[in-house]
């Protein structure tokens, strides 16, 4: 890996310092974003509006400027802005903030070579356009993306 080290077709595994949970994220090449919590050696991904992408299209949008780049999810309101650090042949890492929902984090990665086992569960946004907050049984009411797919031909 060199300086000038691409964070396309990248996947990391980050760990928050506010509260130590684990959760990954994947830069797509082309621009789009993925991740999902971790817990217990299982990824649950995080979902998109899928009405809103064409098929074949990743939600959010990544930059890279040199060592500073930026992640955003926007369906599910995260944001993390921080810098890439190369500290060896094989080894990088990135640190930054997140700032999910109004919280900031600050947050640290380290590249993972292949996605984890992908859970049963899913994140879905806790906003009104994904579900309606005050009923105790609902259903997506716009089609869900999954933004986490195993390793494979797309």
């Amino acid at each position: 890996m060199a300086d000038g080290m691409s964070l396309a077709g990248s996947l990391w595994q980050c760990t928050r310092a506010s509260d130590r949970s684990q959760f990954v994220i994947t830069f797509y090449p082309g621009g789009g974003v993925g991740g999902g919590e971790l817990q217990n050696d299982e990824v649950s991904p995080y979902i998109f509006d899928a009405s809103r992408t064409k098929p074949g299209e990743w939600p959010g949008t990544w930059e890279q400027a040199g060592q500073r780049f930026t992640w955003a999810f926007p369906d599910q309101s995260i944001r993390i802005e921080g810098s890439l650090k190369v500290l060896g042949q094989k080894t990088a890492r990135l640190t930054g903030i997140e700032i999910s929902s109004g919280e900031r984090s600050a947050v640290t990665c380290a590249a993972l070579s292949k996605l984890p086992k992908i859970g049963e569960g899913l994140v879905i946004p806790k906003d009104n356009r994904f579900i309606d907050l005050d009923q105790e049984e609902s259903e997506l009411k716009v089609p869900a993306g999954i933004s986490l797919q195993e390793q494979g031909p797309r």
